[in-house]
């Protein structure tokens, strides 16, 4: 397993899908690109921006209700596998000090984590034909 960082979204000229690209923390050979939604580009985007016009979103919403939540810890985010072009990922977390374990889509586990500064995770390297590394 090895750490990432989001290092933002990017169009594809050819095909104009998105992709969102994370940078292994140690190892630039690596790097991962995996394939998300225009919604799902855009408020990753907005998480990475920085300056006075960027774009709220429906996610903004969790942040203040995770936060009255005092008994949820949120301790990383896993992407655990792809298979057959779809990429899967695990929030781990402890509620009321038991961890506790939820799927949930890259894409979504990554805003929360940009929200909620949680450290990002590869499970391994990820071949895939939609994965590029």
């Amino acid at each position: 397993m090895y750490e990432v960082n989001v290092a933002g979204v990017m169009r594809e000229p050819l095909t104009s899908r998105y992709m969102m690209m994370l940078e292994a923390v140690e190892n630039s050979e690596t790097d991962i690109l995996i394939p998300v939604g225009k919604f799902e580009a855009e408020n990753i985007s907005s998480r990475k921006c920085s300056g006075k016009d960027c774009k709220k979103s429906p996610y903004d919403i969790l942040t203040p209700i995770l936060d009255w939540v005092d008994s949820a810890v949120f301790n990383k985010l896993v992407i655990d596998d792809c298979e057959c072009g779809i990429f899967t990922a695990k929030l781990y977390l402890t509620v009321n000090g038991e961890e506790k374990i939820m799927d949930c889509r890259p894409s979504d586990g990554v805003v929360l984590a940009l929200d909620r500064s949680i450290p990002v995770f590869v499970a391994k390297v990820l071949t895939c034909s939609e994965g590029v590394q």
